[in-house]
Formats: C-alpha cells, sequence, structure tokens
C-alpha cells in the first residue's frame, strides 16, 4: 500500500526542519562569530512544538503507543530510510554538541563597556571570543534538542502511517471473509 501524502508531507517537513537543525548545530562549530543568529535557533525550536505534537496526534488517532519501553520497538519497525535518516541527523549532532564543549558558565551579554557572562546576577567580563562561544553554545543546545524531536517526529508519523495500514489491512480481510 503507498503512504497517503498527509504523511509523506509529515515525514518530508519533519526530516526536511530535523536537516535544517543539524545544520544549525555543525555551523556552531566554526571559528569566529556565531554564523546562526540566535532568533533562527530560538525559531527552529520553536517550530518542534507544532510539529513533535502533530506527530503524537497521529500516533494516538492510529494506536501507537507514544511512551514508555514500548515505544522503541513500535519505532524500529518504520522504513529503513526513515530509521537511517533519523539516526544519523542525530549521532550527528550529538558528535557536534560532544565536540563543541559544554555549556557556558553564564548567560551571555553584551553591554558598551564589554563582554559578560551573567549567571544568576553574577557578571563575570570575558574577551570576545569566550562570548561568542558561550552564544554558540546557546544556539547548539536549542538546535539539537530540535533536531532530536524532529527526527523522533518523522518515526513516530512513519509508525502511525504503518499502524493505519495494518489497521486497514486487517479491515480489508475482515470485511472479505463476512
Amino acid at each position: 500500500m503507498a503512504v497517503p501524502t498527509s504523511y509523506k508531507v509529515q515525514i518530508g517537513v519533519s526530516m526536511l526542519l530535523a536537516g535544517l537543525a543539524a545544520i544549525a548545530v555543525v555551523l556552531t562549530l566554526l571559528p569566529g562569530r556565531p554564523v546562526v543568529p540566535e532568533a533562527v535557533g530560538l525559531t527552529l525550536f520553536g517550530l518542534v512544538f507544532p510539529v513533535f505534537g502533530s506527530a503524537m496526534v497521529r500516533c494516538y488517532r492510529a494506536g501507537v503507543q507514544a511512551r514508555g519501553p514500548e515505544v522503541l520497538v513500535v519505532l524500529w519497525d518504520t522504513p529503513r530510510w526513515v530509521r537511517v535518516a533519523a539516526g544519523t541527523l542525530t549521532a550527528g549532532v550529538v558528535l557536534c554538541v560532544a565536540l563543541g564543549g559544554g555549556a557556558a558558565g553564564g548567560q551571555p551579554e553584551r553591554t558598551a563597556e564589554g563582554y559578560y557572562l551573567n549567571h544568576h546576577g553574577d557578571r563575570q567580563p570575558v574577551s570576545r571570543a569566550t562570548y561568542e562561544s558561550a552564544l554558540k553554545s546557546g544556539v547548539r543546545g536549542f538546535d539539537a534538542a530540535a533536531t532530536f524531536f524532529f527526527a523522533v517526529s518523522a518515526l513516530m508519523a512513519a509508525a502511525a502511517c504503518r499502524a493505519e495500514e495494518e489497521a486497514l489491512a486487517e479491515w480489508g480481510w475482515a470485511r472479505r471473509e463476512v
């Protein structure tokens, strides 16, 4: 049975957004000023909610278990290309986060006097390079999380599609037996 168009669109959009978020993560590893503005990272992260939410609704409607340990079995029972693409993007982002180092010791701030890291009201002066590194670290964290949730959304939509196809096949067999 062919995959319905709405599932193709949802899987495609989820994978496209996962790819864009993964590219943003990779770009945070470049030296110098941040290439990706913070607004892009926050926008991608904000898009997680409708994309992941709609995948959850599809799973619920199709009767797919979307939580607990059974979810891993359900997600594994999706088309191979979706698993490979989602797994590759997620693994690449995890590698980039590991290579990029930990989070900064505070929220980066820039004033007329210089660059600071603000940790709960304790402003520490830092160099411009440290400030830019802290900016990139924040974007990297948001975009890494977005990549993961977009990839999982694609897997969930594929799992819901498979469950719906199986339910339709069972319904067809039951109709033929009557």
